[in-house]
Order: structure tokens, then sequence, then C-alpha cells
């Protein structure tokens, strides 16, 4: 199945660009989170050290001088959830490649990645327990049809109600 171009899964390959992993190699897939953005990082250290600098220096300011440093600090606090919120963490898909620790795919994109893994994932059970065609069960109802609940087909005696069906 190709779910963009260069980004493909087949019974026996993951193909991700230019790089193959054979599905036969490939065990303990999970995911990681990469670290927030740098900006988000640096903004964010920026606003602490500032509050920091405040909190030490608010005895010597004047009032429009830590009114001031507050607005500076709010707007650097806003600046680190917008960044936060429009650059998503990484998500990263991992697993042992012939024993050793690889990273197999990379994105930014939430239902693209979720889409990756839950199809590499059925991928590598079908590529282990081969292609299952199990039979499903019928469905039961849950609820007898209103029709076989008139009184004169109930009996007294079993089922839930304390009344079954009459044969």
């Amino acid at each position: 199945m190709t779910i963009r171009p260069g980004l493909h899964i087949s019974a026996t390959c993951f193909q991700v660009g230019a790089r193959h992993f054979t599905l036969g190699a490939i065990q303990n897939v999970h995911t990681r989170q990469a670290g927030h953005d740098p900006l988000t990082r640096r903004v964010g250290a920026m606003a602490v050290v500032g509050m920091v600098l405040l909190g030490a220096f608010a005895p010597l300011l004047r009032p429009t001088g830590i009114v001031a440093a507050v607005a500076v600090l709010s707007g650097l606090a806003v600046a680190t959830l917008i960044s936060a919120r429009r650059r998503p963490r990484r998500l990263e898909l991992w697993a042992d490649y012939h024993g050793h620790p690889t990273q197999l795919f990379v994105s930014d994109d939430w239902w693209l990645f979720h889409a990756v893994e839950r199809y590499l994932r059925r991928s590598l059970v079908e590529a282990r327990l081969g292609h299952l065609n199990l039979p499903r069960p019928r469905p039961s109802r849950g609820v007898p049809h209103p029709s076989n609940m008139h009184p004169s087909r109930l009996v007294p005696g079993g089922g839930r109600s304390g009344w079954e069906r009459a044969a």
C-alpha cells in the first residue's frame, strides 16, 4: 500500500524514501516523541529567565518598569504557547532492525504517523502469522424481536427475567 509517494508498505517490505526495511527483520516497534522545536525551547527559556530576573530586581524597579517587564514577559509566554501549538513535537517510529535500534519513520503529522504505524503493525502481524481469513461469527441479537416476546409465547421458569420462550 502506498500511503504517500515515497512511503510504501508491502507484505515483505517497508519503504521510506530510498530506505528499505524487510518486515522479517523488524522487531519491537515502538513510538517516541522528539523534544520541542528549538524556537519553542528558546522562547520558553527567555520567559523563565525574565521572570527570575524580574523577581530579583522588582524591589529596585519603578512601577512603570515592573508593568513594562510584565508586559514583555507576557508576550514571551504567549509566544511560547503559540510556538508549541504551531510547531508540534515530532513523532518517531523506532524498531530493532537486525538487532540494532533504528528510526524507521518521522512525521509532524499526527494522522499520517498513526496511519503508517497502524498499517506497519498490521503488515508485521500478517508477515509473521500469514494472512488470516477467519470466518466471522454471526452476530447474536442481544434483545429478542418483539414478536417473540408476546406473553402467549413465554413460559415461566428460565432466563434472566424468569421467563423463557416456549418451544
